[in-house]
């Protein structure tokens, strides 16, 4: 009997050991290269991310190991013939850059990670990856030329074709690499491959890459075609110059290959359908109105069967650099990604006109099948965003552009599908020879690279529901070549409007692809046109050195966004001394006497010194005459502050203190001279320090956000900045639902979100609007309404809804804080991504309970707050076991809380 009991101790301690045994980790996997899986055409400097997987809660990666081979061979014997980190101490999972290795142009590199986890437990190795480099120097470029059709069309719409044969050799690999100014379509053999959109300067210029193995055919004839388009310059758009270079690279098994470059034996000729010499279509250089003549078509232009022996021959231009491309082409891994939707509404109007509704504003253009008998008659369209009292299109909405379409039907079931992209709800037909219907009108929809599948949030607040909706769709409308102000009257990359997009579509859409373009191309524009430091404030564009102060100044808070989201040190450390010009900029108008920033150099008209908000309206009656304006001094202290703390992480120890240094004396400077009787931030002082007698919105938000205000002052700031309700534009916006956040003020901030009679999202949702504004009241001054820098917004909500914040750069430790909302909120769940995967929230308050679940990815720990609900006492549950936690005015936290699924109740 003993013996049976000493056995099943013995069983039992041994279950024991097994159960409190930490299981190895899984494989990593959504492994990336360049944030994207198995990317081809990259450049040479390549970075690597992963996401781990692991059975244990409350796990971290303690180590990596990344393996990267020249051969699939040998990245399975384990031989990293490229590079092999061995095993690395550290819980970055993504930016891990290559070290010390030149690459090949135009080659496949096989990789794979594994890690370690807390307790020194290894994974297995994760499945192979891939990254495949372009061309990364002008000789690589050698064998294809750039070439044109010569021509001096304003609007240059040309077909280009190559016939090519090709050996009885099997494939093995075949890639096209291909820029072109402005933008063109690739097809092979009849199919269609990509399309691609190039609108930076040409000394700029980007390419793109596109696999196209399984469209050829060995030991045949083969059809390489292209359609390009070049018309001029716009906000936007560089002008450029037309031209177009291409170079295929066929792998064949038996190790040779075939190389098939543009050159002057390609055969050209105008896309004659579109017709020339248009009128502009007003807006900001948006492009000319598209008269498309269906009956000049060239069926099958992109077949091999057509013949094309009375084309001309392509004008070669040069070989690659040639004027006006006179840098290195760059690698452009962004993607445009179309979808093709359905109208809400159609009506019949009578007499062939009909009022196609879309039910919300999208970014694309209309697709509509004719099944027209005759041919030759102009069917007249006008697109548009809103409609008169009449039910007509306004054409006041329209933002100075002229949205009308003229098409001409070829009399044999021809589509109308405009090439050129504008933002619109509406289309008006004027003389359809047919019924329009579901079956034969769509609207090809796009946007580029942001993933939509990851947008995630739900409230107990219908209108809260909608207001991120009408944010998060906006935030799509605006990703386009670049982010871009308004898909209609500009399209231009404005740097504040591209920030208030880019930064939420990091946490909401997981994108880092954009994000990582736009800011190095802002950093090209002080290369190209400010010694001084400052920046372009819309680039590129058509109207070379244009700058607006705070546009600069808000550039490094995007770059401290950026690698807060991302931790890549990369990008810091080689951007360094032109960040630091930006802060020196700023410093250089440094007034001796009063130590603040006085007539900061830059911008023009309206713009001079500082923008402050836009349009005039949304300044709310700031005081311009300021020659030192306090929102510009706030700028100021952060960029010195962001600089400083650059310095830190790149371990510049004497730049750090410099720049704190700078940052401490503004920052005193601002609260002896810009604080008024009481207490409340005034909009600046003039030279001779007769200070300004207007107290606004933006002049206080600044410094609360930023954490300039003393303690003693902060009821009196956040009180001014309450009861100014929502008294601020889209250039200031993001520092309000800040500092509302950061003053614990939920019932507040659920009224800014909500409130239909304050200016604000909800407001413009009750005027009917389908996207945000470029100001409040845009739908009386004929501003754009699809205008992204809105989106700013959505920071609000995921930061102090949600609750959540990263706490360290790449969320090593971020912060789980839902506001306490009353009565305003009761129930809020959502996503926020990241590089080490999802976190997710839910929480609800409900029959007097606080419940809390959140997700939290493997090598994230989490310091997480409930808040008090009344209550006295410290005591929560976590996972259902009850623990004291810690005591932080309002709220409890428990610190360093791990991965996996928890719950909490109060």
């Amino acid at each position: 009997m003993n013996q049976i009991k000493q056995f099943l101790v013995l069983v039992f301690f041994l279950f024991s050991l097994i159960e409190i045994s930490a299981a190895n980790p899984n494989a990593p996997l959504n492994l990336r290269s360049f944030d994207k899986q198995n990317p081809i055409g990259t450049n040479d400097n390549a970075y690597f991310g992963w996401h781990t997987s692991d059975p244990d809660s409350n796990e971290i990666q303690s180590a990596y190991q990344i393996i990267v081979s020249s051969s699939l061979d040998n990245l399975k014997a384990n031989k990293g013939d490229i590079w092999d980190s061995k095993k690395t101490n550290s819980r970055k999972q993504n930016y891990i850059y290559l070290e010390d290795t030149s690459l090949k142009a135009a080659t496949t590199y096989y990789w794979k990670v594994r890690s370690w986890d807390k307790d020194g437990n290894v994974s297995p190795y994760s499945v192979t990856a891939t990254f495949t480099t372009g061309l990364l120097t002008n000789q690589d470029w050698a064998l294809a030329q750039w070439i044109k059709r010569d021509s001096k069309d304003n609007d240059d719409y040309t077909y280009f074709r190559k016939k090519a044969s090709l050996p009885n050799e099997t494939i093995k690999k075949a890639i096209t690499y291909i820029s072109a100014c402005h933008s063109y379509e690739l097809y092979v053999n009849g199919q269609f491959v990509g399309k691609g959109f190039n609108h930076h300067y040409p000394q700029y210029s980007y390419y793109n890459a596109w696999d196209i193995t399984a469209l050829l055919n060995k030991n045949s004839e083969n059809l390489f075609a292209l359609l390009t388009h070049w018309y001029g310059g716009g906000q936007g758009r560089a002008t450029g110059t037309r031209g177009v270079i291409s170079k295929t690279i066929i792998e064949y098994t038996d190790g040779t290959q075939s190389i098939i470059g543009t050159d002057k034996s390609w055969k050209q000729t105008q896309a004659a359908q579109w017709a020339s010499n248009q009128k502009q279509r007003g807006g900001e250089g948006v492009g000319r109105i598209e008269t498309v003549d269906a009956r000049k078509n060239i069926a099958n232009w992109n077949n091999l069967k057509l013949n094309d022996a009375n084309w001309a021959n392509a004008f070669e231009i040069g070989s690659q650099p040639t004027t006006p491309w006179t840098g290195t082409l760059q690698s452009d891994l962004t993607r445009v990604i179309e979808k093709e939707i359905k109208a809400k509404n159609i009506q019949h109007l009578g007499n062939g006109k009909y009022l196609i509704d879309l039910g919300k504003i999208y970014t694309g253009s209309f697709k509509i099948a004719f099944d027209e008998k005759t041919a030759g008659d102009t069917i007249k369209m006008l697109g548009g965003y809103a409609l008169n009292s009449e039910g007509k299109i306004d054409i006041k909405s329209n933002q100075s552009t002229n949205l009308s379409f003229n098409f001409v039907p070829s009399g044999n079931n021809s589509v109308f599908n405009p090439y050129v992209y504008f933002g619109m709800r509406y289309l008006e037909i004027d003389n359809t020879p047919n019924e329009l219907n579901q079956n034969n009108v769509s609207f090809i929809s796009r946007h580029f690279e942001l993933d939509p599948a990851h947008i995630s949030f739900e409230s107990s607040n219908t209108m809260l529901n909608n207001v991120w909706e009408l944010m998060t769709h906006t935030l799509i409308l605006g990703a386009q070549e670049d982010f871009v102000d308004t898909p209609t009257r500009e399209k231009g990359a404005f740097l504040l409007d591209s920030w208030a997009q880019a930064v939420p579509s990091m946490s909401i859409m997981n994108d880092r692809t954009m994000n990582s373009r736009a800011l190095k191309q802002f950093m090209e524009s002080q290369d190209q046109y400010w010694p001084d430091g400052r920046l372009n404030a819309v680039y590129p564009n058509v109207d070379g050195a244009r700058d607006i102060p705070d546009f600069t100044q808000s550039y490094l808070v995007w770059v401290w966004d950026y690698y807060t989201q991302t931790a890549n040190i990369e990008f810091l450390k080689s951007n360094y001394p032109r960040l630091k010009k930006v802060a020196d900029y700023v410093d250089t108008y440094k007034n001796q006497q009063t130590g603040l920033i006085h007539q900061l150099k830059g911008g023009k008209g309206p713009y001079e010194f500082g923008i402050i908000d836009w349009p005039p309206t949304m300044r709310y009656g700031y005081d311009m005459t300021a020659e030192s304006r306090t929102v510009i001094d706030a700028y100021a202290y952060e960029n010195f502050n962001i600089i400083s703390k650059i310095a830190e992480v790149l371990g510049n120890t004497a730049d750090k203190t410099v720049y704190a240094n700078k940052a401490e004396a503004i920052k005193k400077a601002i609260n002896t001279q810009l604080i008024n009787k009481d207490g409340v931030y005034i909009d600046g002082i003039n030279n001779n320090q007769t200070v300004s007698t207007h107290v606004s919105q933006h002049a206080n938000i600044f410094p609360y956000a930023l954490n300039i205000v003393p303690e003693t002052n902060k009821k009196q700031v956040i009180d001014e900045i309450k009861s100014q309700k929502m008294s601020v534009g889209m250039v200031t916006l993001r520092w309000l639902p800040e500092s509302l956040g950061l003053a614990d003020e939920g019932k507040h901030l659920i009224d800014l979100y909500t409130n239909t009679e304050w200016d604000g999202w909800a407001k413009t949702i009750a005027l009917g609007g389908t996207a945000t504004w470029e100001s409040w009241d845009a739908n009386n001054t004929n501003q754009s309404l699809s205008h992204p820098w809105g989106t700013v917004g959505l920071l609000g909500i995921q930061n102090y809804i949600l609750g959540i914040k990263a706490l360290t750069p790449q969320h090593e430790k971020i912060q789980i804080k839902p506001l306490w909302f009353g009565d305003k909120l009761t129930a809020a769940k959502g996503n926020y991504t990241t590089d080490k995967g999802i976190i997710r929230v839910d929480w609800n308050y409900t029959n007097n309970k606080y419940h809390l679940k959140i997700t939290v990815p493997n090598n994230i720990t989490a310091k997480v707050y409930l808040p008090k609900c009344y209550k006295t006492g410290t005591k929560i549950k976590l996972d259902n076991k009850e623990i004291a936690a810690t005591e932080d005015g309002n709220y409890l936290y428990i610190d360093n809380i791990g991965s996996g699924e928890h719950h909490l109740e109060r």
